[in-house]
């Protein structure tokens, strides 16, 4: 997490300052986690997956891409799992419509 943090902090522009918001996950509490001085670390309360931005961005693609879908074999969904991920990625403006949060803003 402490290396995820730094290549946060080192892709963030001169002058910015990232926001990463996180959830209960074990390795998203530890002491030990070394955030650079352009990170701030949004912890949400435990048992809130419709304030975490990753859930909803999950849940969008898996409606969206997933369900009542029936996939040949499992090499098809990972076919499938990769174009769509790629398509999303490429899309700056879509990810942060998705995962926006009024409330984030510091």
């Amino acid at each position: 997490m402490s290396r995820h943090l730094r290549d946060i902090g080192e892709q963030t522009p001169a002058g910015k300052h990232a926001l990463v918001v996180l959830d209960g996950a074990g390795w998203h509490r530890s002491r030990d986690l070394e955030v650079p001085a352009n990170v701030s670390l949004l912890r949400l309360p435990p048992y809130s997956p419709e304030l975490n931005p990753v859930e909803t961005l999950f849940s969008i693609l898996k409606h969206r891409h997933f369900a009542n879908r029936v996939f040949e074999s499992a090499e098809h969904v990972r076919e499938t799992v990769e174009e769509v991920w790629n398509g999303f990625v490429s899309n700056k403006a879509e990810i942060m419509r998705i995962t926006a949060r009024k409330w984030a803003v510091l």
